[in-house]
This record gives C-alpha cells, sequence and structure tokens, in this order.
C-alpha cells in the first residue's frame, strides 16, 4: 500500500465519485482511476461498487478506510511533532471542536492561556456538535473534541474522558402559545429542532419522549448542524428544541428563548475530551487539554455572572 492510494481512498470515499475527488484534489481522475485499481490489485479485493451514480466501497472497502484514516492522521501528527522539534517556524496544527456553550463560557479563556505557551500552533475551531464532529475525528480531519461523549460502546474508534455533566429541557421562544404547558404530551403535534448523530438518535428520543410514554413525533423532528442557526430559529418561529442548561444561561439572548417547566425530568448528559483510539494524543492536543482543564478550575470562582450561572447548571467530573 502507498500513502497517496489511501489519500486516494479517502477523498473518493467521502466525495462519492472520481471526478468529484480528482477535482478536491487537484489532480487527474485518470490518475486516481489508476491508484484505486492498483490498490485493488495488490490487495486481490474487490474495494469499490462502481454504480450510475458513483462509487460505493464494499465491506472490505470499508474497512481498509478506517484503517486509511488512521494511517494519514497519524502522518500528519507526526509531521506536526517533527515541524516542532525542529523549531524553524514552521506552524503546527490542532484541529479542535467545541461543543457551542463551553466555546461561550470556557473556550475564551483556554485560548488566551494556550496561545501564550504555543504561539506557533495554528488552531483550527469548529462547533463541536456530535452530528458533525463525531466523523470528523472518524476521518482524521478534527484532531479532539471538546464535546458530548459518544453513545457507542467502549470497543468503539471514538474513546472519551468525562469532564462536565449538565442536564438539558425543552425550549420555546418567549411567547410562545404552549409556554405554559407542564407536560411533554401537551407538546404532540408540535415540530422539534434536534441535533445528534445517527448512532445517538435512538438514545435521544428515549430520552426525551419513549421513557415517558409518548410516541416519538413522527416527521416533527427535524436536524440541525448548527447552535446558533438552532437558537434563531427557535426563538423566531413555533418551533422547540433540547437544549442544554448552560447553552440557556450563556448562549441565549435574554428573554428571546425560555425553558419549559415540565413535570418531567430528563436524563443528564456528558461533555469530555473525545478523540481518536486509546493512543496518546497529539502534543498540541495535550497542551490544549490541559489548559482546558486549569480553566475549569479557575473559573469555577470567577466573579464573572455568566461563568457563574454556567457553573451553577454543571457538575464538574474531573
Amino acid at each position: 500500500m502507498k500513502l497517496h492510494q489511501m489519500r486516494h481512498l479517502i477523498t473518493v470515499a467521502g466525495c462519492g465519485s472520481v471526478r468529484a475527488a480528482a477535482r478536491a484534489l487537484g489532480v487527474t481522475q485518470s490518475a486516481i482511476t489508476q491508484s484505486l485499481r492498483e490498490l485493488e490489485e495488490g490487495q486481490r479485493l474487490a474495494l469499490f461498487e462502481r454504480r450510475s451514480s458513483g462509487i460505493a466501497l464494499t465491506h472490505a472497502g470499508q474497512a481498509l478506510l478506517r484503517h486509511a484514516q488512521l494511517i494519514t492522521a497519524q502522518i500528519a501528527q507526526a509531521e506536526d511533532e517533527m515541524a516542532q522539534l525542529r523549531d524553524t517556524g514552521a506552524a503546527a496544527r490542532l484541529s479542535v471542536g467545541v461543543t457551542p456553550w463551553v466555546g461561550q463560557s470556557l473556550l475564551p479563556h483556554v485560548l488566551r492561556a494556550f496561545r501564550a505557551e504555543l504561539p506557533q500552533v495554528r488552531l483550527e475551531l469548529f462547533e463541536g456538535l456530535s452530528a458533525v464532529a463525531h466523523p470528523r475525528l472518524r476521518e482524521g480531519s478534527m484532531d479532539l473534541l471538546i464535546g458530548r461523549m459518544p453513545q457507542t460502546a467502549s470497543g468503539s474508534d471514538l474513546h472519551g474522558t468525562a469532564l462536565l455533566r449538565y442536564e438539558a429541557t425543552v425550549v420555546a421562544r418567549a411567547g410562545h402559545p404552549l409556554a405554559n404547558v407542564r407536560s411533554l404530551a401537551d407538546l404532540a403535534d408540535c415540530d422539534w429542532l434536534l441535533n445528534y448523530t445517527p448512532s445517538e438518535e435512538e438514545a435521544l428520543v428515549q430520552r426525551i419522549f419513549l421513557r415517558h410514554g409518548l410516541p416519538v413525533p413522527a416527521g416533527r423532528i427535524h436536524l440541525v448542524h448548527s447552535a446558533s442557526l438552532l437558537l434563531h430559529l427557535v426563538s423566531h418561529s413555533d418551533m422547540l428544541s433540547f437544549c442544554p442548561w448552560p447553552l440557556i444561561e450563556c448562549g441565549v439572548p435574554q428573554g428571546r428563548i425560555v425553558p419549559l417547566a415540565l413535570r418531567e425530568s430528563f436524563e443528564p448528559h456528558t461533555v469530555g475530551v473525545v478523540r481518536r483510539g486509546h493512543g496518546r494524543m497529539p502534543w498540541a492536543a495535550e497542551r490544549f487539554v490541559h489548559h482546558l482543564m486549569e480553566q475549569v478550575r479557575a473559573c469555577r470562582h470567577s466573579p464573572d455572572p455568566v461563568l457563574q450561572r454556567v457553573f451553577r447548571s454543571i457538575d464538574v467530573l474531573a
């Protein structure tokens, strides 16, 4: 196997066609086709299924893709670390996803300390909603997630260390016609805006609806991949959402969105440090986590009223 074959495999899998992959990589279609043919011949396995709509991976192709993603991510990590050791001014890169309420409360303090120690590291920051962040972690385009712990079994390719626990509640815009109801059953005809990965969907609907003896509102749950968009839509429509209490405390314009005082209670969520595999993190990621933990301890006693409200709504686990 050759590294360029691994990269071509990853890009074709992500783009869904050789043409789109060639455009993304800036190479010819024939170069990618030859690379993939050689890869199949070398493994003596069919890795792809050619369809009218594009190209899809076989079971063997999916298995090899997981290894290719880890290999290319490990090489990128090695290059970053070597650049740091050479100390030639080359900028290392660290890609981090941060769940919105952590981003709006703790992240500015973490960045200030991290940048003071490692000014040569170029940061790439993502809104760490799990539906977007978990796939990026798996494919190697994100190094670290400070976000919701994966719902999959312990043998998963994603490994999380619990850090903070919080509760969530149903929210609506101020003045919503159902803002004063006291039971989920009264919300059966509402539309919902939620964020989840495919593997989390069952657990989420169980947490919100099924454990309270209510059916899942078929056709009324809509997936949103941006916290700011979700909050904007909720505040300007009659749609509902299931929102972390700390986000309500720090990220919602005062008076625009209100929590509903429902009789039902909901199981808490856990935010943690999530990464691929169980090995050592990149050196820059280790320092980022160090400063995060330092700021969790420091900000618990901050006089800032927003931070005080946030820490009243969470439990620190580490």
